[in-house]
């Protein structure tokens, strides 16, 4: 269903909310169907579910889907209630329909996923959605993590989808990660919760987009990844974005290291704007690892706006020997033409890890990169030290190219004056503490910050 923030862009003419973006095509973004033509209700209660927390409603899913739902403008719906699932579900190959889910479904501690808990593949014009705000999935990890077991399911997997909106859902504490976007085209993402542990391997969304993406209006707690751009992927925005204690936001990891053309790294037109971090790892990270010949792959063509701290430890961190990885140091993926532009806040410790972090490589270093106002400080001390290696452009410590040559340097530049438009951050009303690692993370507090869907 079309968002009020696509209908918008619509009616104002030149989608005003898309300007200075990358090349997205807001007509065509998210189902291409209205809710109110897959008004057929398929309710799994009627297919074996049962809502007493305790049976497993697997079964009862995919029967919905295929006797009810396949081949149908239907709605596969999961009414209010508390269900419980202990095997992965996949539902493939169907167009036109939705699922709509008001209640709350927990992955049960010992079930058999393999990897996933909920999947939709090989589909076109799908929305998946609550119309109350209360549609939660809770994949209870800190049950996995106390007993170091295995249970490594994702909670919500989309594979090979077009015309996709997913919004209005909360997902708690997966075992892994939260919510994964693998080869999807003309994907709205919007009005998401995303609750994880304080600790890594807990993505809130992994994005592969190979065309058409936009990503806006959420909110992650975690210890990893806020949103991570994967290859390949091309003409995404990422916007709105509340990272709580995350790990920030991400392009990659990528890397050079590759056997065949078709592995090479390909990542371009990414926009990601108005990104507000509160005690993150990083603002941004690019990472990628050496390897191949020469230029091996890309990330180029992007954009990264309006992104504010509250005691981050990294600002901008551009790494090509990710995890300090220094070999086979024979080439790299090519980064280019990326711009960062009004950066603001304050990072925790401006001395021993920079505003600007950029770590380039020797073989294949970082042309045409721009900072521009970039007003960050330091939460402790009086001075901040960034950190330039092997990188070409403007602003900071970023060196221009001299008659074409990039020779290999490190450079670090000390400021000690803040920046004259620097404003101090104070601390979000939205911003949450850090979950536990080995306790039940909420599921409906705090409220979620948005308006519930309109149906019909």
């Amino acid at each position: 269903m079309r968002s009020f923030f696509q209908s918008l862009a619509l009616f104002n003419c030149g989608f005003g909310i898309f300007a200075g973006a990358t090349s997205l095509s807001p007509r065509a973004l998210g189902a291409t169907t209205p809710l109110s033509s897959k008004s057929a209700l398929c309710n799994i209660l009627n297919y074996g579910g049962v809502a007493d927390g305790k049976t497993d409603v697997s079964t009862a899913i995919t029967n919905t889907f295929n006797q009810c739902v396949k081949g149908k403008a239907a709605t596969l719906y999961i009414p209010g209630g508390s269900y419980s699932i202990a095997k992965g579900v996949t539902l493939s190959g169907a167009s036109g329909w939705a699922f709509r889910l008001d209640g709350l479904i927990t992955l049960a501690q010992n079930g058999a996923f393999g990897g996933n808990a909920i999947v939709i593949k090989n589909g076109n014009d799908i929305e998946f959605y609550s119309s109350n705000n209360k549609g939660a999935i809770n994949g209870q990890g800190y049950l996995t993590r106390k007993v170091q077991g295995t249970q490594n399911a994702r909670l919500l997997r989309f594979i090979t989808v077009q015309n996709l909106s997913v919004h209005n859902l909360i997902l708690v504490d997966s075992p892994t990660f939260h919510l994964v976007f693998n080869s999807v085209s003309n994907l709205e993402a919007y009005y998401l919760t995303i609750r994880g542990p304080d600790i890594g391997g807990t993505d809130g969304i992994d994005l592969i987009c190979t065309d058409n993406c936009y990503i806006h209006d959420f909110e992650v707690t975690n210890r990893d990844e806020c949103v991570s751009v994967k290859t390949p992927s091309a003409n995404v925005l990422v916007e709105n974005a509340y990272c709580n204690h995350s790990g920030g936001m991400s392009i990659g990891s990528l890397t050079a290291d590759i056997t065949s053309p078709d592995q090479a790294a390909a990542v371009e037109n990414i926009t990601m704007r108005n990104v507000y971090s509160y005690k993150s790892t990083q603002m941004l990270m690019i990472k990628t690892y050496p390897g191949g010949k020469g230029a091996e792959g890309y990330v180029k063509n992007s954009t990264f706006e309006n992104f504010w701290s509250y005691d981050c430890t990294y600002g901008l961190d551009i790494d090509q020997y990710w995890y300090s990885h220094t070999t086979p140091n024979t080439g790299a993926v090519a980064l280019t033409h990326l711009t960062f532009t009004n950066w603001t806040g304050h990072i925790d410790n401006g001395v021993s890890r920079g505003p600007v972090v950029i770590r380039g490589s020797d073989q294949v270093p970082p042309t045409d990169i721009t900072l521009k106002d970039i007003n960050l400080w330091t939460l402790t001390g009086t001075k901040v030290i960034n950190q330039c290696k092997n990188v070409y452009g403007s602003g900071s410590c970023v060196r221009s190219e001299v008659g074409g040559a990039t020779p290999s340097y490190t450079s670090s530049q000390t400021v000690t004056v803040t920046p004259s438009a620097y404003v101090s951050p104070t601390k979000p009303a939205w911003a949450v503490e850090g979950y536990g690692v080995t306790v039940a993370i909420p599921v409906y507090t705090p409220a979620v910050f948005w308006p519930t869907a309109k149906v019909g």
